[in-house]
Parts: structure tokens; sequence; C-alpha cells
């Protein structure tokens, strides 16, 4: 049998390979907002395009980490792998909860990817409200508020299933629980 750490493995690579096309995907967003740059840079005054241009550089860095991250899971992952595993015993296991929690590490590196473009457009919108003083930011501040909490969740318990989600093997596997 294929040890469940070794599925982990070829399951990085394949979240890696899916976050490098991601990665690619999140390229044509960035340049729209650079052109608008120059579209609006008669409406701004000077201040504020400056802090406009500062704030978009947060989000040109967020398909360079995607594509960092997409990088270094086709490669190696190997930190990532020693924090998933870090506690990892197999003994008293069944197979069908070891896979479950497989699968369930998996899914935690999966939301805190899929939240980092997230986070870095909250950055950039953040930088731009609070150093904005002549154009409205009202469109900013709503972005922020919408997407801050679901954001941090993601994150949270992104880590939280990566590094163990124990609440929620417990809640499926309650049975198995029952006869430890």
């Amino acid at each position: 049998m294929v040890q469940p750490k070794n599925f982990f493995i070829a399951g990085l690579k394949i979240i890696g390979v899916l976050t490098i096309i991601w990665s690619f995907t999140q390229v044509a967003p960035v340049i729209i907002q650079f052109y608008s740059v120059y579209n609006q840079s008669d409406m701004m005054q000077a201040n504020d395009l400056s802090n406009y241009r500062v704030s978009l550089l947060f989000q040109v860095v967020y398909p360079i980490v995607l594509l960092s991250i997409g990088v270094y899971l086709v490669k190696s992952g190997e930190a990532l792998i020693q924090f998933a595993f870090r506690s990892w015993n197999e003994k008293n296991e069944e197979s069908n909860s070891l896979l479950f929690i497989l699968f369930m590490k998996l899914a935690g590196l999966v939301l805190i990817i899929i939240s980092i473009p997230t986070a870095f457009q909250l950055l950039s919108n953040v930088l731009f409200i609070s150093s904005a003083k002549v154009i409205g930011t009202s469109d900013q501040i709503n972005f922020v508020l919408l997407n801050l909490v679901t954001t941090v969740i993601n994150l949270l318990l992104g880590l939280y299933l990566l590094k163990s989600g124990k609440i929620f093997y417990k809640l499926g596997f309650s049975k198995n629980n029952e006869m430890d």
C-alpha cells in the first residue's frame, strides 16, 4: 500500500501545477489595473496617483507569489511536508481515516493558496484608502469590508487543516474515536 505521506507529496505536486496555471490567469487583471492608472491619471492629483501606483505593487506581487508557491510545490515542498506530518502517527488508523486526514491537509493548502490574491488585494486597498485624499474610496472600502472576514477565515482554517484538523476528524470519525 502506498503511504499517505507519498499521496500527500503527489497531491502537493498537482496543487503546485494548478497554482502555476492560476498565477498565469491572475496576470490579466493586474495588467488591466495598470492600464487604468494611465486612464485615470488626469482625474487624480499627483500625490494620490503615486499612492495608487504604490498600492498596485501589491497586486503585482500576488501572481509572482502564486507562481513561486506553485514552483516550490512541484519541485519539493519539503518544509510544508514537515509541517503537515510533524506529529503523524499511522499505527492505529484505518485506511479511510488516513485518506481523510490526507485530503483534509491538501484542502487546507488549497484554502491558503486561494486566499493569497484576495489578501494582497486587501493590502493594496487598505494602503490606497489610507493615503488617498481627493478621490472617493468607497469601492475600495466596500471591497475590504466584504472580503476581510472571509479571507482571514480561509487562511486560519487552511492552516488549521494543514496542521491537524482534529475537530473535523473527530466529527467525521466519531465511531472510531469511541472504540479507542
